[in-house]
């Protein structure tokens, strides 16, 4: 095998330099960067800058009035709030609180009832109840945090823990200050005491965000690779013939390894490809960050529904990527586009003319097309499912499915790594078979082989 490799770093420098110095890859990256940073950045700030002036003051006054009034009414809906309080600190109990006047907050009475330290009590008592927050009180080194939690099944609406929100703060602040004075703790002009909102359930609180990107991060990685093996696997079978229409072949033959010479035009191509595909990505991301701050300086109080989605998704992803996972993720999508690359190299070793490059190259896109409808139908375009396990092991297949199940924990990564040192193994045996046939296409003459002469071709 190391005599197959002979000149391969040589080929790969020597092509990868002759691929970032074309003018059409450099202008490329400039134009579609620029269209990537400032498409999304101005058109954010354009949508912002016009709705703001088209909303008429009268309009939004009414729609302050709609939301006070539906501030109140829920509000009102809430009767009970069940206590747990596992601090430690009597000052946290329902029955403390049940003395403070809040009246000042919610004309409503409300009842506090005292459940101790014993949550599940009080997630039965508040079940499928309609005028019942839960308040959890819980204490880390100096600091309190009280979770206003609403319970499983309730119709309570999330307006009403808003409502209670305020006086919760304040009391918080009050009880926290009296703690650290009768301790002897100095204020530091910090905020030792913090509030949150959320949900109650048992169910996974990340599971919405997750079933999300299962399903999207799958399609999302086919559309990538499939744009790729489009656009530079026909590169890589136009970078393999060059030689054929040239006087050079008879060089290359002598001084590298057909192996080699595929490889390295191979690798330097899709690296190439990989850095300019990173750069209008980042551009992408760039511009979205720049639009959402344009969108804020235009109008803080903005609710435009993608400002808020991009807001939101480090809180709805906190937790659920691994740095190796992330890792191993990239490197797989990586050794997908070689392993699809490969086989356009196959398709340029084969070819005798660049115009039978739309024959041979015929093969890789079917491949690439049938391995897609085998995941669809087998179930396995799912981030989070586990199913169907033999599609992580078939080379064509895993580069769809696995990537995303390693991203999302759905995979261990020692099986990730195993499925992507088995797609490496691979486009490494599919580039050795390319530069057989390259070898033997040399002095081959006639019409292009069928797949049964390339097999016998391979075996001599």
């Amino acid at each position: 095998m190391k005599k197959e490799l002979k000149g391969f770093l040589k080929i790969f420098k020597f092509t990868f330099r002759q691929q970032v110095r074309k003018k059409g890859f450099l202008i490329s990256i400039v134009l579609v960067s620029l269209l990537c940073l400032l498409g999304p950045s101005l058109t954010m700030t354009g949508v912002a800058y016009f709705e703001k002036d088209s909303e008429p003051e009268n309009q939004q006054a009414a729609q302050e009035q709609i939301d006070q009034q539906e501030y109140e009414e829920a509000a009102a809906a809430l009767k009970k709030i069940l206590v747990v309080n596992s601090t430690g600190e009597k000052a946290f109990s329902g029955s403390a609180m049940g003395d403070f006047d809040f009246e000042e907050v919610t004309t409503e009475s409300l009842q506090f009832i005292d459940c101790g330290e014993d949550f599940n009590r009080a997630r039965e008592e508040a079940k499928g109840t309609d005028d019942t927050l839960i308040l959890l009180a819980e204490k880390q080194g100096t600091s309190y945090t009280l979770h206003l939690l609403i319970p499983e099944q309730s119709k309570l609406p999330e307006l009403a823990a808003d409502a209670v929100s305020p006086m919760m703060i304040s009391y918080g602040d009050m009880v926290t200050a009296q703690i650290n004075s009768a301790a002897g703790v100095e204020e530091d002009g910090g905020n030792p005491f913090g509030i949150d909102m959320a949900q109650d359930s048992e169910d996974d609180p990340m599971a919405g965000s997750k079933a999300i990107l299962g399903f999207l991060i799958p399609y999302l990685n086919i559309m990538v690779l499939y744009f790729f093996v489009l656009i530079y696997g026909q590169g890589v079978a136009q970078s393999v013939i060059a030689e054929k229409n040239s006087k050079l072949m008879e060089f290359f033959l002598v001084s590298v390894r057909p192996t080699a010479m595929i490889l390295g035009k191979m690798t330097a191509v899709c690296f190439s490809g990989a850095l300019q595909l990173s750069v209008w990505i980042l551009s992408l991301v760039g511009g979205f960050a720049l639009g959402c701050a344009g969108v804020r300086m235009v109008d803080p109080d903005t609710d435009m529904m993608l400002v808020q989605l991009l807001g939101s998704f480090g809180s709805m992803t906190q937790g659920m990527f691994s740095i190796g996972g992330i890792v191993l993720t990239l490197l797989m999508v990586l050794a997908g586009m070689l392993l699809y690359c490969s086989l356009a190299g196959i398709g340029g070793a084969v070819a005798g003319k660049p115009e039978d490059l739309s024959s041979t190259n015929v093969v890789f896109t079917l491949i690439l097309i049938a391995s897609f409808f085998g995941c669809l139908a087998s179930g396995g375009l799912n981030g989070l499912s586990s199913g169907s396990a033999w599609l992580d092991w078939i080379p064509f297949t895993s580069i769809m499915v696995t990537p995303s199940r390693i991203l999302l924990g759905s995979v261990s990564l020692l099986k990730g790594l195993g499925c992507m040192l088995v797609v490496l193994a691979t486009t490494l045996l599919l580039t050795v078979a390319g530069g057989r046939l390259y070898k033997t296409m040399v002095l081959y003459r006639g019409d292009l082989p069928g797949p049964k002469k390339l097999l016998e071709m391979l075996r001599d």
